[in-house]
């Protein structure tokens, strides 16, 4: 009796089982969105990366900047105060008050420490007048030197004269301290003081300061 020969079957256990067509496994399919993040990462430019860094990363000020910002402002605030004392004139314009101070810093390397020392002085000695402080810091040329200059400044609103101290800065024209003295009897003078044949008008009358 004939046997019948073994067939041997193709989806025997020993054979892999092929997959479908598009169909993954899950542990295939993490394994390209790693490798694709991967790729993306290292695609990105080197300057992109830096410009995400910094942004990133919160700005931290110089170490001492806040200690020199108020060291500044303390010595503008003294200054102003300086000057009302030397003007005699209690309300002062911070902005031309700003713009002397730089000016005569530049002019001068040592006068922002004259200057302080000068208000220093003031406070020590309790002088509430500029006639006499400048009597008591007489023999001082070099605070004496300050105390002209600041003045100067404030009434004429131009720091420096063109000599050896370099040339001279506008700081003010109007707001020059002279002008105060006659504002209330002349005009500030300009290139027309008023429209064209102001001249012919009959000028207002003012009354005499006693």
């Amino acid at each position: 009796m004939k046997q019948r020969p073994v067939v041997v079957d193709e989806r025997s256990s020993n054979q892999p089982t092929s997959e479908p067509p598009g169909a993954f496994s899950a542990s295939r399919r993490k394994l390209m969105l790693l490798a694709g993040a991967s790729f993306a990462l290292t695609s990105i430019p080197h300057w992109l990366q830096q410009a995400s860094a910094q942004n990133l990363t919160p700005a931290v000020p110089p170490a001492g900047a806040n200690n020199q910002q108020q060291t500044a402002q303390t010595a503008q605030t003294n200054f102003m105060a300086l000057s009302a004392l030397l003007t005699a004139t209690p309300k002062l314009n911070p902005r031309t008050g700003a713009r002397i101070y730089s000016a005569l810093s530049t002019q001068a390397i040592e006068f922002e420490k004259q200057a302080a020392a000068l208000w220093q002085y003031s406070r020590d000695h309790k002088i509430e007048d500029v006639d006499n402080l400048a009597s008591a810091i007489a023999s001082d040329s070099a605070l004496t030197l300050v105390l002209h200059r600041i003045i100067s400044a404030w009434y004429l609103g131009v720091v420096g004269d063109g000599g050896v101290t370099g040339g001279a800065k506008v700081i003010a024209f109007e707001q020059a301290l002279m002008f105060d003295q006659v504002r209330d009897a002349v005009v500030v003078p300009t290139y027309c003081r008023a429209a064209p044949g102001y001249w012919v008008t009959q000028p207002a009358v003012l009354k005499a300061r006693v």
